[in-house]
């Protein structure tokens, strides 16, 4: 009785951690100006230039913080399909909108991708307000790494 409670606790424990999406890894594009990879320990943010060398800084996550992402991408994040497309609104009628783009790279070798359309305000619509929640954590994330405090600003790249 004792061995078969046991496999049942097993069986029990498998089941729940099959379908858990583990994040290896967060690639972030912000428009055409800026790649943020976001790995335990090291991460790395990239300016990208039009007139000279791309400038990279590589600055460190803590276990905690990796966790956490872990934690809010399971919360907020995991019930959203791949390729969901989320649209910051605003009451105007502005066309041109900036695209962040989330690639979630996962230890199942798996991927989910969401884009952030930003049309320059921040009303969203009601299904999405939870990816939203995660979006915030990270963007606090990055402003607080003191590394990032002095990194190059962005030129515009020239429409052609």
């Amino acid at each position: 009785m004792k061995i078969l409670a046991l496999l049942l606790s097993i069986s029990l424990f498998i089941a729940c951690n099959i379908n858990k999406e583990t994040v290896e890894s967060i690639y972030i594009k912000k428009s055409l100006n800026n790649d943020i990879i976001l790995k335990y320990p090291k991460s790395q943010y990239i300016t990208h230039f039009y007139d000279k060398k791309d400038d990279t800084i590589i600055f460190n996550l803590s276990r905690q913080q990796f966790d956490t992402i872990q934690i809010l991408y399971t919360k907020y994040v995991i019930s959203y399909p791949n390729n969901t497309e989320i649209y910051l609104k605003n009451n105007s009628f502005e066309t041109l909108a900036y695209e962040t783009k989330y690639h979630f790279n996962l230890k199942n070798r798996n991927s989910k991708i969401i884009t952030l359309f930003d049309v320059g305000g921040n009303n969203v619509d009601k299904e999405y307000k939870n990816f939203m929640e995660f979006d915030t954590y990270i963007q606090k994330l990055l402003k607080s790494k003191k590394e990032l405090k002095n990194k190059p600003r962005k030129n515009s790249i020239p429409y052609i």
